[in-house]
């Protein structure tokens, strides 16, 4: 069995039939397109249509702002006096995109500025006290902040004490109390009234400076766009006007440095779309912020210089290589450690001294993901004795609120509902975990359901076409409050099962319907392999693409998830033991000879347990809990495992069928054989079967592990007696048939089982053991 890492759910839809037929009519839209459109809550034909065409200029008034009047004001006076003006601004891609809107939008109208990217690890994030006290000694008259801010009392108090004003820009949550700026610009401004409240901090940076320049600064779309993506904020209304129109400007490649990092990243300006930004443009500004200084960021967007811009992009390219290094490094050691929890506690907290802080929450997102956990993770500092940490959440718990409530055991802490930063001291980290795991509890079983995905329609393979992925395209671009629609396809057969990419990171298949076929790649799932077979009836979940390689398009669907309810099989039968069947967490591996456990017991994993299967030991298995069974030796006798399988309940079973000393091939040696060994054995005294057994083999013309057997039978027969590696007949034996002792029945058994587990297809096998767990 296969089960869900994810919470699925199809979106309910009340929708009029009539009405959603009618948009599709009047606009030449399929009806499957219109009702996705009207789950979005475009309920008319002139919604989706404006939603669709995104032609109408969807750009507020900025003066809505609150304070940008003030602002403005303040920022003319001090360009045309020529006041030495500083933007600061934020070590991520949001605060690197707004802070180059700001400076670029001043130069051009003659201003004296210079801009400041906050330290993550030494200022830490927003207004700092030390970093404003220097830029007003180095000659700062005006500080205008970007995408940070509305939290920083102190140092724009202290700013306001060395007569120097600040401006605050920023768009984060709100505190109880604003700073005492000279002006606050935010969209959530509670004296304001800004009719969109989801700006980036690179969308409050536009504002200004459309306020500034009196008209709609075109050229500047480009950083708004990216900054807007990066940061996830809502894709809709303006945003997603700004978004789309930044995209066109970025495919004019008017910008140097940005043309020179997509072309170093190997991004194709013809199909430049949102993932470009989200998933290559902002991860690599993020990656110089997240290890060292973002300044070079933030240059790179400035600059004209070829020559550096060359520099620049090599050395960005270089930081986001060296991120995703220790990215993977951390998540690896943490997986390690979780997988050593037979049972994942609600929330699951680790730390390490040598876990690089900047990368903490980019492996917490890859670990809930995996695992289903919200996670906190540490880098601990030994000379400071504090560990600082990143948090990631699930839908079930609200991060923030669970470390409200832990907030004793706490230093410092912030953050909202998904995500959230803390430093506490390093010797309370064991109290935190269970503070903490103490309030996630009483959301224990929503926690376990794992992560909700919403489904918008479950789909037949029939309806995969490129015209109706085309219309998709529609929707772009994807992002929070519009995310890509997710398909889901029912008990459909699968085919072509493979692990692809470095290390088999990744799983390609196709799902097959008659003579209908649609390809399937899930990223990072390669291991799900090991759970599916050909043939297998899954059903699953992912979002729909048009893959083109070398000129030829077809539809693909990018799996999130998958499922399948039945007990399932896997053929791991080789001459040569495969490492993924010494890896099978939460399994009972069975052995059917001592030697072979003894000699692989210690290489299955900790969550496993080894047992043999054994006359006397099957009751005692009845009572064994796992997951998962790994047939690791071909069973000795049928009957054995067929009561086992019958009284215990597996989801996958792994059949290795090892098997050093087989009999099936050999058979049983006929009568007439069985005779001439005995009149060998009657004619002969103190036969020296311990040093001459391969000789007198020869002799007779029989196999070596035959001529045991038979020694065995005729021993057990009580045939003949053997004395310090000396066989002699018995004389006046008792009669006895031969096929009635013991040695030559588990013979008989032991070829049976053989048959069916090593010799007989696998289709054949998987129904004997489907017969034997009583599976329909």
């Amino acid at each position: 069995m296969l089960s869900s890492k994810m919470n699925w759910k199809i979106r309910k839809s009340e929708i009029d039939a009539s009405i959603s037929l009618g948009i599709s009519q009047a606009t030449g839209l399929s009806e499957k397109f219109v009702l996705l459109c009207m789950q979005r809550g475009l309920e008319t034909k002139e919604q989706i249509t404006a939603f669709v065409e995104g032609t109408q200029m969807e750009f507020h008034d900025p003066y809505l702002l609150h304070d940008m009047d003030k602002a403005v004001h303040r920022l003319t006076e001090a360009i045309e006096s020529g006041e030495e003006i500083v933007v600061y601004g934020d070590y991520d891609a949001d605060g690197i995109t707004s802070t180059c809107i700001l400076v670029e939008t001043i130069e051009v109208l003659g201003g004296n500025v210079g801009y400041y990217l906050p330290n993550r690890f030494t200022d830490g994030y927003g207004p700092n006290a030390a970093a404003f006290k220097k830029l007003i000694e180095n000659g700062a008259q005006l500080i205008l902040t970007c995408d940070n801010g509305v939290s920083g009392h102190e140092p724009i108090a202290m700013a306001k004490k060395m007569g120097v004003d600040v401006i605050v820009s920023d768009h984060h949550e709100l505190p109880a109390v604003l700073p005492d700026a000279y002006a606050v610009i935010h969209p959530k401004h509670p004296a304001g009234s800004y009719p969109f409240p989801d700006l980036s901090g690179a969308g409050v940076a536009l504002k200004i400076a459309a306020a500034l320049l009196g008209e709609m600064p075109f050229e500047s779309l480009d950083l708004a766009a990216i900054g807007t993506v990066a940061d996830l904020v809502s894709l809709t209304g303006e945003n997603r006007w700004i978004v789309k129109q930044g995209l066109q400007v970025m495919k004019q490649a008017h910008r140097l440095g940005l043309a020179a990092l997509m072309e170093a990243a190997g991004i194709d300006t013809a199909v430049l779309d949102e993932e470009s930004i989200g998933f290559i443009i902002g991860p690599r500004l993020n990656a110089v912020g997240r290890l060292e200084d973002a300044g070079p960021g933030a240059e790179l967007m400035l600059s004209f210089d070829e020559e550096k811009i060359a520099e620049l992009v090599a050395y960005i390219q270089e930081k986001n290589v060296e991120r995703q290094s220790i990215v993977q490094s951390i998540h690896e050691e943490a997986r390690i450690q979780l997988a050593k929890n037979e049972n994942l506690p609600d929330v699951v907290v680790l730390g390490n001294k040598n876990w690089h802080q900047g990368v903490l929450g980019i492996v917490a997102s890859k670990l809930v993901e995996e695992f289903g956990r919200p996670t906190v993770l540490f880098n601990i500092d030994e000379k400071t004795g504090i560990a600082k940490g990143s948090a990631r959440s699930t839908e079930a718990l609200d991060i923030y609120a669970a470390l409200a409530d832990a907030k004793d055991s706490l230093t410092k802490f912030g953050g909202h509902k998904m995500a959230a930063g803390m430093s506490l001291p390093a010797a309370d980290l064991a109290a935190f975990s269970e503070k903490i795991n103490n309030y996630a509890a009483r959301y224990h079983d929503a926690i376990v359901l794992g992560e909700s995905i919403y489904i918008d329609a479950i789909l037949p393979l029939a309806d995969v076409t490129l015209p109706f992925l085309k219309e998709l395209e529609l929707l772009k671009p994807y992002g929070t409050d519009n995310p890509k629609p997710i398909f889901g396809f029912q008990n459909v057969p699968l085919t072509d099962i493979r692990q692809i990419g470095a290390d088999n990171k990744h799983l390609k298949f196709k799902l097959k319907d008659k003579e209908l076929f649609l390809d399937v790649i899930g990223f990072n799932k390669g291991s799900i392999s090991n759970h599916l077979n050909e043939a297998d009836v899954v059903s699953l979940i992912g979002e729909l693409s048009i893959n083109v390689w070398r000129d030829s398009a077809k539809p693909q669907l990018q799996l999130r998830d998958i499922k399948n309810k039945h007990v399932q099989f896997f053929d791991k039968r080789s001459s040569v033991i495969q490492e993924s069947v010494l890896a099978v967490e939460d399994a009972l591996y069975l052995f059917s000879t001592s030697n072979i456990m003894k000699q692989f017991y210690e290489r299955i994993p900790s969550s496993s347990n080894a047992a043999l299967l054994k006359d006397n030991t099957v009751d005692a298995l009845q009572a064994v809990s796992a997951k998962n069974l790994v047939l690791f030796e071909c069973p000795l006798k049928l009957n054995l495992l067929a009561n086992l399988l019958k009284s215990n309940q597996f989801e996958n079973v792994y059949v290795v069928s090892h098997e050093s000393n087989g009999v099936y091939a050999d058979g049983v040696p006929p009568k007439d054989q069985f005779a001439k060994f005995y009149q060998y054995i009657r004619s002969h005294k103190d036969i020296d079967v311990r040093n001459r057994l391969d000789a007198l083999a020869e002799y007779l013309k029989i196999k070596k592990n035959l001529a045991i057997f038979m020694i065995q039978v005729f021993l057990e027969a009580g045939f003949v007696t053997i004395d310090n590696g000396f066989i002699n007949e018995v004389k006046n034996p008792v009669k006895r048939a031969l096929a009635d002792t013991q040695v030559y029945k588990d013979r008989l058994q032991k070829m049976e089982a053989e048959k069916i587990f090593i010799y007989s297809p696998f289709s054949q096998l998987t129904k004997w053991l489907n017969e034997q767990m009583m599976v329909q």
